[in-house]
């Protein structure tokens, strides 16, 4: 089964300096010896990178989006597509909402931020 892509209506352009890694890489299985030092190796063959970003939505705009995750993500358990900034461009990525709440909202005049905090697979 072909998982989910953004939807075409909705931008996903992140906000000027909303943009944030949290966390670059998986945390590591570390291995502790005897003598005091340690192993680090990576957890698992798929790495993923926690991310931050705030977009910039109409009500219009918004509506599709939460139509999006409550019907083709499942209330937002499913992984899908869509693009993220990697510092100097959109790239296109598998990601997956995180938290609990998956997202907030914070109305700016007539807009609305939706703050997202992301799985992205590296």
């Amino acid at each position: 089964m072909p998982i989910p892509s953004w939807p075409g209506g909705v931008p996903d352009a992140p906000q000027r300096g909303s943009y944030r890694i949290s966390k670059p890489f998986n945390a590591p299985d570390i291995t502790e010896f005897e003598a005091g030092n340690s192993r680090d190796r990576p957890r698992g063959t798929v790495q993923y990178r926690t991310v931050e970003q705030t977009i910039r939505m109409s009500q219009a705009e918004y509506a599709l989006f939460d139509t999006f995750v409550q019907d083709d993500l499942v209330t937002g358990t499913l992984r899908f597509s869509m693009n993220v900034w990697n510092g100097y461009q959109l790239e296109a990525k598998t990601v997956k909402l995180l938290g609990a709440d998956k997202f907030t909202v914070t109305p700016r005049g007539r807009a609305l931020l939706v703050s997202l905090k992301l799985e992205v697979q590296l």
